[in-house]
């Protein structure tokens, strides 16, 4: 019975830290850009918006890159930024914290 309790640790600890970095590792996607915004696609018909894009503004639409990233739910960066009236369907925001 004392076992049971250290298992559901283990198993608990385990998915904790797998989930934690699951963005730490380098991913690899193409450029997008349209008149919305800067997107990171990652797989045919999953684009991230790219919060900070100015990190990327050496980079051309089209071009693979590496880069590590982590989700977020808050883009202040464009705040108060005009943006064309076109939608562009996106998994997410996406805050990149470096380019390989």
């Amino acid at each position: 019975m004392k076992a049971l309790p250290i298992l559901y640790s283990g198993i608990f600890s385990v998915l904790l830290f797998s989930c934690a970095t699951m963005h730490d590792k380098p991913n690899t996607g193409t450029i997008v850009r349209d008149c919305t915004g800067t997107y990171l696609r990652v797989k045919e018909n999953e684009d991230y918006l790219v919060c900070n894009s100015e990190i990327l503004q050496s980079k051309k639409e089209g071009e693979k890159v590496s880069v590590i990233f982590d989700k977020t739910d808050k883009c202040p960066e464009r705040d108060g930024k005009i943006m064309c009236m076109m939608y562009h369907e996106n998994k997410g925001m996406i805050r990149i914290k470096s380019v390989q």
